[in-house]
C-alpha cells in the first residue's frame, strides 16, 4: 500500500490523500468528507504504519498530525505544539518522528508501546 498527498495549492484540487494499490489504482481517499475523518487543509508528510493506519501532516490551518485507520474514522493524535509539520516516520521502538518547520526542530513523540 502507498499513499501520496495532493496539497491542492497547485492544482487547485481539493486538500487529500489518496491510498493506492500495489497496482497505482486509487483505493481510498482521505480527508475530505468530514464524516470520515478531520478534512484536510494542507496534507504534507505521509507515512503508514504496520496496521496500516494512514498518519498524515496537516500544516496548513490546523498544524496537526492525523491518523486515518484502515476502516473508520480518523482523529487528530497531535493538535498542539506543531507549527506546519512537513515529515514524519515511524521508528521500530514505537516512536512517531515530526519535522516542524516553523519552530526549526524535529519532534518525538510516543505513538505506541515498544514491543519485547
Amino acid at each position: 500500500m502507498m499513499a501520496v498527498s495532493e496539497r491542492g495549492n497547485e492544482t487547485g484540487l481539493e486538500p487529500c490523500v489518496k491510498v493506492l494499490d500495489p497496482g497505482w489504482n486509487t483505493v481510498k481517499v482521505l480527508g475530505v468528507c468530514a464524516a470520515l475523518g478531520p478534512v484536510l487543509s494542507c496534507p504534507w508528510g505521509i507515512c503508514i504504519d504496520a496496521d496500516g493506519n494512514v498518519l498524515v501532516a496537516d500544516w496548513g490551518e490546523q498544524h496537526r498530525i492525523l491518523l486515518y485507520p484502515p476502516q473508520g474514522v480518523g482523529w487528530s493524535i497531535v493538535n498542539q505544539g506543531l507549527s506546519s509539520p512537513r515529515g514524519l516516520t515511524l521508528l521500530p521502538e514505537g516512536q512517531l518522528v515530526v519535522s516542524d518547520s516553523m519552530h526549526h526542530c524535529i519532534k518525538i513523540y510516543q505513538y505506541k508501546a515498544p514491543q519485547d
